[in-house]
């Protein structure tokens, strides 16, 4: 009897590791299709694909410290009432025009700087935010110290 208990809790692990890898990613993917196309993109290219776009996504996450829930709509991964599409919050704006400045900035270094593109520095979002949401900018260096006067002259 422990056998065949044993045997059947291995088909059971066996078949549900099988469909779990069969299983489509999640983050918007229809079933049997590609991924769902993206909506309100109004600085990335409006047909960038999905993949490209949570990468994307992933390296603003890492660069100001904060989640998804930051700039958009969501509860969790999967839940229905997440929109990430939504201009609800006041962050995404924000968002869009840092992007817009970076790219501003990155296309006039370029521009102005005559060296290969390999060797100009380009601006992202680490640059500043280092992992904050709010920029910490540093306070100024204290004021040189005075050099000691000189002994008087005898």
């Amino acid at each position: 009897m422990c056998r065949s208990v044993v045997s059947a809790l291995g088909i059971v692990v066996i078949t549900a590791s099988l469909a779990a890898a069969q299983a489509p990613a999640a983050g918007g993917q229809r079933a049997g299709g590609p991924p769902a196309p993206m909506k309100n993109l109004q600085v990335l290219p409006k047909d960038m694909p999905q993949p490209e776009v949570v990468a994307i996504m992933r390296t603003f996450n890492a660069a100001l410290g904060v989640q998804c829930g930051h700039c958009h709509i969501w509860t969790k991964p999967g839940d229905p009432s997440n929109d990430m599409a939504a201009d609800t919050k006041p962050e995404k704006t924000v968002a869009r025009v840092m992007m817009q400045m970076t790219g501003d900035i990155n296309t006039r270094l370029a521009a102005n700087i005559k060296k290969p593109a390999a060797q100009i520095a380009k601006v992202e979002c680490a640059t500043c935010h280092r992992g904050e949401a709010i920029p910490v900018t540093p306070p100024p260096p204290p004021p040189p110290v005075a050099a000691p006067a000189a002994p008087p002259a005898k």
